[in-house]
């Protein structure tokens, strides 16, 4: 229920909040140009430590120091939830919360559908950037997954996150990183960002993306420091993303102004250089 709540809210208040400017933006449309941006967004986002700054450094030092604090707690953490379980809990974490992370593309393929059928660009175009980002995260969790191979704590008769089996070992050990918050942080954050005037979009995106990496901890599917990794890929890669499908566009600013006798309302295009694939520091 909660993930059609989430779906129907987020439409209605998209087609009724068009923030000052958004007719002068050039959003993705399904074609070509969108399929090729895949693999020059892709590149990009690879590449693209080598273009950081100080900025960019202290927030992958900061995500690291949390990972590090995580999994030295992991196993207190488990712990702990298994011990607060409670009906309530379980309820939000099956109908709310694990849903939003696992049925993702088709919540963004719902609304890219909404946005075509109502002729909202904003929306669809939005929708198909979640796509990417979606996708382009998903992948590299997938490939940490593979390299790392880790248990997860519901795997083993006496759970250990310290269980490694690293490359070429079985499939079945698919523990780091969460794709549940993956896929959740991905998606939130391409509608946090481009909804961000209109309050409760971010509010609601990052609260839904925020129970879902919490209830793999709940549910036991995930050590915290999964859900901590996996939360910063899609949150990284979601914004990514969205940066690079505004890149090359004009907004049209609406600036309000006063004089003694007479008030006047001024517009200024902010006209942007002619979008190609580029770098995009994160």
């Amino acid at each position: 229920m909660g993930k059609w709540i989430f779906f129907i809210g987020f439409f209605i208040t998209a087609l009724n909040s068009q923030a000052a400017g958004t007719d002068t933006i050039q959003y993705p449309e399904l074609n070509k140009t969108y399929i090729k941006s895949y693999w020059y967004d892709t590149k990009s986002f690879v590449v693209s430590p080598a273009k950081w700054k100080a900025k960019q450094w202290i927030e992958v030092g900061v995500i690291a120091g949390l990972e590090v604090l995580a999994y030295t707690q992991d196993e207190e953490i488990q712990k702990y939830f298994i011990e607060h379980q409670s009906t309530a809990a379980d309820n939000f974490s099956k109908y709310v919360f694990e849903p939003f992370g696992r049925l993702a593309p088709v919540l963004i393929g719902g609304l890219y559908l909404g946005g075509r059928l109502a002729k909202d660009n904003r929306l669809a175009g939005t929708s198909l950037t979640a796509a990417k980002a979606f996708i382009v995260s998903a992948v590299g969790a997938g490939i940490i997954k593979q390299i790392t191979h880790r248990h997860r704590p519901y795997q083993d008769d006496i759970p250990d996150h310290a269980k490694w089996d690293g490359p070429f070992s079985s499939i079945e050990y698919t523990s780091l990183p969460s794709g549940h918050a993956t896929a959740a942080f991905s998606m939130a954050t391409v509608y946090a960002m481009e909804y961000s005037s209109t309050i409760w979009v971010p509010i609601l995106s990052y609260t839904l993306a925020t129970g879902t990496a919490v209830s793999r901890m709940y549910d036991n599917k995930h050590w915290a420091s999964d859900v901590v990794i996996g939360s910063a890929l899609g949150f990284v890669t979601g914004r990514f993303m969205w940066k690079q499908s505004h890149k090359g566009n004009s907004r049209l600013v609406i600036l309000p102004s006063a004089g003694t006798h007479t008030a006047s309302v001024t517009f200024i295009l902010r006209l942007a250089e002619p979008k190609k694939p580029k770098y995009c520091y994160l």
